[in-house]
């Protein structure tokens, strides 16, 4: 639930599968068209990471912004392929460290804020998580996605445990008779059971990811399962969330019909495509079409005070350039004006769009 969490988050920012070759480091991408105002995405997201206190290695979300883990692995999962060897220990290993030694014993997270900033990041305080599945889901993918551009199988084989913990108690026992898994786990699933088109659309790519890893690996009694429990997440999403007389996705198994509000109803709408559920690809353009009919403008951003940057990539992927580059535009133009809405998330599908400009094979 993308938004959700960035509302949460705003307060606390005003304060006083195609993996590269690591040796192709600093991978520049230049799409036809770049402004002079173009991000460099890299090197702000590398000032993002915290250097002291209890939480070094971890990142803010924005300048003198909480530390937000969902955001952060969606922000670094395109950096990945971008770093020599030795950066990789340094900004994704060392972050996958900080996050392994925080999660409870039931395999959750907490956020963490920090009141006086990088003035003094060893004060701060614990909030819950805005869920456990998306957390969880896009945390697998960082770590996949690290092990396979770093080839550090002696930290694979050291954290793997922990990894299926993750996924299993996260994703699988809070797995509902519709394939679709809840947002949280129990007992806080008691308030909020709802199974949301985002996160498992988030939830379907890691433990896709979290399986062919372990297939490579010839563990295949679990390679099977996690597939297995994807497979029922794409059906759950067509059965539970795709309304087939409207033409158009819902919100969540507990929101239908669909919702012509910004957000969730139209923002949730690419999410399939965004996340690479093949099972649904013949309904991506259905979703797509109605998020440019009932929020037309979008790549303005226009419509909603952050960005909202996986809507530009999606339109890369589609081959829809014109919104991909106004949309790009757009948050550069935000990013000089009010920086803090540019949070590590954004800068993450900012970069991902960049890259499909360039030609580039998106990961």
């Amino acid at each position: 639930m993308l938004r959700r969490r960035l509302l949460t988050a705003a307060p606390l920012l005003a304060l006083p599968l195609v993996f590269a070759n690591p040796a192709q480091s600093q991978v520049s991408c230049v799409p036809p068209g770049t402004s002079a105002t173009a991000i460099d995405v890299v090197a702000e997201l590398k000032a993002l990471r915290i250097t002291a206190g209890p939480y070094a290695g971890g990142y803010e979300i924005a300048p003198n912004g909480r530390l937000n883990w969902y955001f952060t692995n969606l922000g670094l999962l395109p950096l990945v392929q971008r770093l020599s060897v030795p950066d990789l220990e340094l900004y994704i290993r060392s972050y996958l460290d900080l996050y392994l030694r925080n999660v409870s014993a039931s395999s959750t997270i907490q956020d963490v804020n920090f009141p006086f900033g990088r003035a003094n990041p060893s004060v701060f305080t614990l909030v819950p998580s805005d869920s456990d599945d998306a957390y969880a889901s896009t945390f697998l993918s960082l770590a996949v996605r690290y092990v396979r551009a770093s080839s550090n199988w002696t930290w694979w084989e050291a954290n793997k445990a922990a990894l299926k913990n993750i996924a299993y108690r996260n994703l699988a026992l809070t797995a509902k008779a519709s394939g679709l898994a809840s947002v949280f786990q129990a007992p806080r699933s008691q308030t909020n059971s709802f199974g949301y088109l985002m996160d498992n659309c988030e939830g379907y790519r890691g433990l896709r990811d979290l399986a062919a890893l372990l297939r490579s690996r010839s563990e295949l009694i679990e390679a099977n399962y996690y597939d297995l429990l994807a497979s029922n997440v794409a059906l759950g999403l067509v059965n539970q969330c795709f309304n087939s007389t409207a033409k158009a996705f819902a919100p969540s198994d507990g929101n239908q019909p669909t919702s012509a509000v910004f957000y969730p109803g139209t923002t949730c709408q690419i999410y399939p495509q965004a996340f690479g559920l093949v099972e649904l690809a013949p309904l991506f353009s259905y979703g797509w079409n109605t998020l440019n009919a009932l929020s037309p403008g979008w790549e303005t951003g226009k419509l909603d005070p952050y960005p909202w940057a996986i809507l530009g990539y999606v339109a890369a992927l589609r081959g829809e350039t014109p919104l991909a580059v106004a949309k790009t535009r757009s948050i550069e133009q935000l990013f000089a004006s009010n920086r803090s809405l540019v949070t590590i998330n954004e800068l993450g599908f900012y970069l991902r769009t960049q890259s499909v400009l360039a030609g580039q094979v998106d990961v």
